[in-house]
């Protein structure tokens, strides 16, 4: 806790307002994009190539600097964000809609309200899995089930543990949970080590991208996915909705999984005024069809299937506004024993 404090005000200090943004007008001579992740996964791959395009869709062509803050699975950024930023537009940020949904789980370190963040949009919808190094000895969900298994995780706000946590607390997988490990990148690395066996936190989009040599030559495997659908990317890979027991699991699994689809997602602090947040979201809308834009995620092999502002706003509505029974069992099986 006095280290999260701690970062929040050297944040603020470091904060100096770029512009004099009302509610009348927005103009900002830069914005800060936080990227809750370390440089080189999904997170910030997408992150850097958006923020060379946001800019010119806002009045004076603002230049877009990515800064990385990671910590506790994308935590640290959205505290920063709702307790520290300024309210002008200057600031922006990208965490793990696992990490925002964090004070619905009882997380006392989550010190914001995901309702009042002014949702700017959503880069990427998308299908999160898990996978292992070729090395691991492990190819199948069903080899899951025979030995005990580590898994590599940032924190416990990431789904890194959360989708982990799943199957070993309602499939009944031997897991073992190894935080701090960072974003995706490092735990891969630390799979290559075989420091770790698996990872989940793989979404579609980083292993087309990022990851898509290693996954094409068979050092990467995905084991398990999570979408509604079985993606036919993933090749043999089991669908967590064919291993579920029973109906109640089902929902479960709905609840987790479905909020995860809202990959990554950029927010504003609360109580930016509404005619910023207005000039905001129409430029991002405008940004993520950009041709521009669209060429680069190409040539990076990376997806992108947006959602506006208003559409990621309700997603998050309607993920808090769940049945309080089905929150409770989430909040009992997603997280780290005590």
């Amino acid at each position: 806790m006095a280290r999260l404090l701690a970062a929040v005000l050297t944040f603020a200090a470091s904060i100096s307002i770029t512009g004099n943004a009302t509610s009348q007008e927005f103009a900002a001579k830069s914005i800060n994009l936080i990227v809750g992740f370390p440089p080189a996964g999904g997170y910030d791959s997408i992150a850097r190539i958006f923020a060379r395009h946001f800019g010119k869709h806002l009045p004076g062509n603002p230049s877009v600097v990515v800064q990385n803050q990671p910590g506790a699975g994308s935590l640290t950024a959205a505290n920063l964000l709702y307790n520290a930023a300024p309210k002008d537009g200057s600031h922006i940020a990208m965490f793990a809609s696992s990490a925002a949904l964090e004070p619905l789980m009882g997380n006392q370190l989550a010190k914001f309200d995901a309702n009042k963040f002014e949702w700017l949009g959503n880069l990427n919808r998308d299908t999160p899995a898990c996978g292992v190094w070729k090395t691991s000895g492990l190819k199948t969900w069903d080899d899951f089930t025979k030995r005990k298994t580590r898994f590599g995780a940032s924190g416990p706000a990431a789904i890194t543990a959360q989708h982990a946590f799943f199957m070993k607390n309602v499939l009944g997988a031997d897991i073992q949970v190894i935080m701090g490990l960072g974003g995706t990148g490092p735990i891969v690395l630390a799979m290559q080590r075989g420091e770790v066996d698996a990872s989940c936190g793989m979404f579609i989009s980083s292993v087309r991208g990022p990851f898509r040599n290693d996954f094409e030559q068979g050092n990467l495997i995905i084991f398990m996915q999570f979408g509604k659908t079985k993606e036919p990317f993933f090749k043999n890979a089991a669908n967590v909705y064919d291993v579920v027991k029973n109906e109640e699991d089902r929902k479960l699994a709905e609840f987790v999984f479905t909020q995860s689809e809202v990959t990554r997602p950029l927010a504003m602090a609360p109580g930016t005024p509404p005619a910023i947040v207005a000039t905001m979201r129409t430029a991002f809308d405008n940004a993520v069809k950009d041709k521009d834009y669209l060429a680069e995620l190409d040539k990076a092999q990376i997806d992108g299937d947006p959602m506006n502002g208003a559409d990621t706003a309700e997603a998050f509505r309607t993920a808090i506004s769940s049945p309080r029974a089905i929150i409770d069992r989430a909040k009992s099986i997603l997280s780290p024993p005590n």
